[in-house]
């Protein structure tokens, strides 16, 4: 029989504790994720906002508008109290492409976090996406997350941001939810673990009303191979449907009669040996509120019931050029030209689209963008106006203006077929059955929205044409530097590269995240699946021709490829750089020559790559020859993109 010994029973638990503290440097002491109830009262700093997961139903209105009264605002800057009021009185959902935010009270182990979008589709992925509500119920969706574990002026410490791949954006008016698993590590070791706060609402103790959100979530995860006991954090969000406004002004203009659309004045420019030019106006409604160019305030655009509400009319500048020839019976198939900034109503002649495409057969009509020519009655340049950063009504709703312009053009068009009778006499007609469009830059920033949600165009040409700002609040640099720009209207600490590089200015920045809910309502890639991919109802799908420069510094490549993804439109061979989100979608490139491609055969649709930057539509000889021959064959029948 073996004695006790005490010397060896008080050697016993200090070798034990030895052994569980050789255990902790194996494992590591673990984490929180962290997971707080919105607090009552408002706090303008939004110090500790992001200890709730954002996006989050949990923070409405009692009228339904999503509540960022207490966003982060640490230097109480004016402008983002501005954009804070509009969201807080206007929006009533979510963006359907911004990210989310989670915090932990200790740095991740990035490595256990989903390598990629496709990586985050797996059932052992530690981050998951699922739709709660519609169709998708139950479903995943990819994601892609970044993390940040030094606090700056505007990035809580310890963040985690996690949002669709971009041009995958989510659907509207459906109900999401957001889940972090227990297989997430802290950096020093240990698993990330479930808030105490969370803890107690999902088993049945904690706020009620959280409760209740979460219970469907919880269940829809369930459906997807996410069980209760592995969440350690969540949030739920439900979108709002960023289109439906601008459907339903369009869809009441098309049904307006003139006088809006009647033709004021028509002259005669000049002769050349491939087309007539002429000029004129015709009235076209202003649908935003105050005076152009909203510097002092002004700019919204409101739907009442259906009804935009209109605030007077505008004298819309135009030129058409037809061409030398024999016209056809029905009149000349007609393409509507939106200049890039800077432009004019005339650019389409000094940048050789008149001349090329009345080779071709067609007229072609420009007019004033939005902020340029009349429309603009400073004496500064158009770029400040047209992304009015300090103006959050004028920003949104300028690209919504552009976009019923457009409308109103080809409405134009359809009740004014016969091309200025009182300047060249009478004969010469445009076939409104035949219109289409190409946009530039910033044209390619509003044709997407005209085309989606418009049905007078067949398809057409997008050059630059981007979408998702956030990107471009990061990536563009010309004509402006944005990304300086964002620095000093945010009042970052310096900037410099250096000061933007320690805000760490990524697509994922929380500031961005607030603009990107609030101009959701004006970006392309929330329109573009409209195009072909899911028309509205009785609309038949558009061809469309893109072009992407990929060293473009006006329009950032990522934001080009964006919208081609949220559109559905292939690379076509050769590809000079790839886009990791086609394949989310399974959409392989094509080769040339492209016809019936998409729309079940209905429709053709590529994106063109070339070296080059923003303007290769135009000086790429071989893009420029396809943009021809595109608009040629349209003209035949189904078009083909060589």
């Amino acid at each position: 029989m073996t004695r006790f010994s005490p010397r060896l029973a008080s050697v016993r638990p200090w070798l034990l504790l030895l052994t569980l503290a050789g255990l902790g440097c194996e494992t590591g002491p673990g984490g929180t994720a962290v997971h707080e109830l919105p607090a009552a009262e408002v706090d303008a700093r939004g110090a500790t906002f992001f200890d709730t997961p954002w996006p989050t139903d949990l923070r409405l209105t009692s009228d339904g508008h999503i509540d960022v009264r207490s966003f982060p605002n640490p230097v109480a800057v004016q402008t983002i109290e501005d954009y804070k009021a509009a969201i807080t009185a206007r929006v009533t959902g979510y963006s359907v492409s911004a990210p989310a935010y989670f915090r932990f009270d200790t740095e991740l182990d990035e490595s256990t976090l989903p390598a990629d979008a496709a990586a985050s589709m797996d059932a052992s992925s530690t981050v998951v996406g699922v739709a709660v509500t519609g169709a998708e119920r139950g479903r995943r969706f990819p994601v892609e997350t970044h993390f940040w574990a030094p606090p700056t002026r505007y990035w809580p410490g310890n963040t985690l941001a996690v949002r669709p791949p971009h041009g995958l954006v989510l659907d509207p008016e459906t109900t999401y939810v957001i889940a972090l698993t227990d297989g997430l590590e802290a950096s020093a070791g240990g698993a990330m673990r479930r808030s105490a706060t969370l803890d107690a609402i999902l088993g049945g103790s904690g706020d009620a009303a959280a409760a209740a959100l979460y219970a469907p979530a919880v269940a829809a995860l369930a459906e997807a191979g996410v069980a209760e006991d592995s969440i350690v954090n969540l949030t739920v969000f439900t979108t709002q449907h960023p289109t439906a406004e601008l459907e339903a002004a369009r869809d009441w203009l098309v049904d307006q009669e003139p006088p809006l659309r009647r033709s004021l004045s028509e002259a005669f420019l000049e002769d050349t040996d491939d087309y007539r030019l002429v000029e004129g106006a015709y009235l076209s409604p202003i649908f935003q509120s105050g005076t152009i160019p909203y510097l002092e305030g002004g700019g919204e655009l409101t739907v009442v019931d259906g009804v935009p509400t209109v605030h007077g009319e505008y004298e819309a500048r135009y030129a058409i050029s037809v061409p030398v020839g024999e016209a056809p019976a029905s009149g000349w198939p007609v393409v509507l030209y939106a200049h890039g900034t800077g432009g004019d109503y005339r650019t389409f002649v000094r940048n050789g689209v008149a001349r090329d495409l009345a080779r071709e057969g067609y007229a072609v009509m420009g007019v004033d963008q939005i902020h340029h020519g009349d429309r603009n009655p400073t004496e500064s340049g158009p770029e400040a106006l047209v992304f009015n950063f300090l103006n959050p009504l004028a920003l949104r709703d300028n690209a919504r203006q552009a976009a019923l312009d457009v409308v109103a053009q080809a409405a134009f068009v359809r009740g004014n077929p016969e091309v200025a009778p009182r300047a060249i006499g009478t004969g010469t007609f445009l076939d409104p059955d035949r219109m289409y469009f190409y946009g530039h830059s910033q044209g390619g920033l509003n044709g997407p929205l005209f085309l989606a949600i418009d049905d007078q165009a067949r398809g057409g040409v997008l050059s630059g044409a981007g979408g998702h700002l956030a990107i471009a609040l990061v990536d563009k640099v010309e004509p402006v530097d944005i990304p300086q720009l964002v620095a000093l209207l945010l009042q970052f600490r310096s900037t410099s590269a250096a000061g933007i590089e320690e805000e760490h200015l990524v697509y994922e920045h929380p500031m961005l995240a607030l603009v990107q809910t609030w101009t959701d309502v004006a970006d392309p890639t929330n329109y573009v699946s409209m195009l072909f991919h899911d028309p509205r109802p009785g609309f038949a799908p558009k061809s469309i021709l893109q072009t992407e420069g990929i060293t473009d510094q006006y329009t950032p490549p990522r934001a080009i490829e964006a919208l081609a993804v949220a559109a559905r439109i292939p690379l076509r061979d050769p590809a000079l750089q790839a886009i990791p989100a086609m394949d989310l979608v399974d959409l392989p490139p094509v080769a040339g020559p492209v016809q019936g491609n998409v729309a079940d055969g209905a429709a053709t649709a590529a994106l063109l790559q070339a070296p080059g930057g923003h303007f290769v539509a135009f000086d790429d000889s071989t893009i420029r020859s396809s943009i021809n021959a595109f608009f040629a064959s349209f003209d035949e029948g189904l078009p083909t993109i060589p």
